[in-house]
């Protein structure tokens, strides 16, 4: 009984989130303009199936035979998006990095456990080492996909803790550092997102559990202190505090923490959503050097 009223409740709370980001998200896609200095592929399938999963890859004019890019990873707390919504500010990060921008669609909750969310940015990340010949590797990403580029990267650098995700997919390749724009840092067992984290069967989970740093990354973060870290966060940011505690907690860590300016509020994600705006050209900046400035 108990059970059943926290699943009703996750999924009321994934509706109502996913309606609200409907509604912010609509408009402003309609209306961005990609910069014309990149080259964009776009819905290349890297795993088949029923539904099938794509990626796009965004390339600076001017880069040839790049050995290394970045990989972008949506948010949208696990249960919404798709890579669309990220794609203007991807194209931005090409350009200011100078290298290919990997762009991910994978499954959502609660179709998708984190540990198939992870396993699949492993296979579209092994899929762009054989196909584009991408040997190193930078996660990014907003909210959710600050979580999730996070996870990837610090799984992808240890084997013991990708199978502590119970993810054994090897990885081709390295990864060498993580940008994140307002990453979710903390989630719960018992409330939404986190309730969709583990697979549930018959209103029980499985006995493969998740270790306690799914959902605190404050508790995997002394895991790896070689792995470069960019943490962008916003005055606006309902995640700000979060962001902050975090930040103290990795060791090689660079932080941007964008003020407020008269009409451009600093809310939750900013850098996506208006990648022109001058601050969110500071947070793509910092991003871009932690990963090929930085080294």
């Amino acid at each position: 009984m108990f059970d059943s009223f926290i699943r009703h409740k996750a999924d009321k709370e994934r509706q109502i989130f996913i309606k609200n980001c409907t509604n912010f998200d609509t408009p402003r896609l309609e209306s961005e303009v990609f910069p014309a200095d990149c080259k964009a592929e776009t819905d290349i399938v890297y795993k088949d199936g029923e539904d099938p999963l794509k990626l796009d890859v965004y390339t600076p004019f001017g880069c040839v035979g790049a050995k290394e890019c970045f990989i972008l990873i949506h948010g949208g707390a696990f249960v919404y998006g798709t890579k669309k919504l990220d794609q203007n500010f991807g194209m931005h990060l090409a350009v200011k990095a100078g290298i290919p921008v990997v762009n991910v669609d994978y499954t959502l909750a609660p179709e998708a456990d984190l540990s198939q969310m992870i396993l699949e940015i492993f296979k579209a990340m092994n899929y762009v080492y054989i196909k584009y010949g991408f040997k190193k590797f930078h996660t990014v990403g907003d909210s959710a996909g600050g979580y999730l580029a996070y996870v990837v990267a610090v799984a992808a650098r240890s084997r013991h803790i990708a199978h502590r995700f119970w993810v054994f997919e090897k990885l081709k390749g390295t990864v060498e550092s993580a940008g994140l724009i307002c990453p979710g840092i903390k989630n719960t067992h018992k409330a939404f997102p986190g309730y969709y984290f583990e697979k549930h069967i018959d209103n029980k989970i499985e006995p493969q559990r998740l270790p306690e740093y799914a959902y605190d990354l404050n508790l995997i973060a002394e895991h790896d202190s070689d792995l470069r870290v960019a943490i962008v966060a916003g005055e606006d940011d309902f995640l700000l505090e979060q962001n902050r505690a975090f930040k103290d907690k990795v060791t090689n860590a660079v932080y941007y923490e964008a003020k407020n300016d008269g009409e451009l509020k600093m809310h939750h994600v900013y850098p996506i959503a208006h990648p022109e705006w001058p601050q969110s050209v500071k947070a793509i900046e910092l991003i871009a050097d932690n990963a090929v400035g930085r080294k």
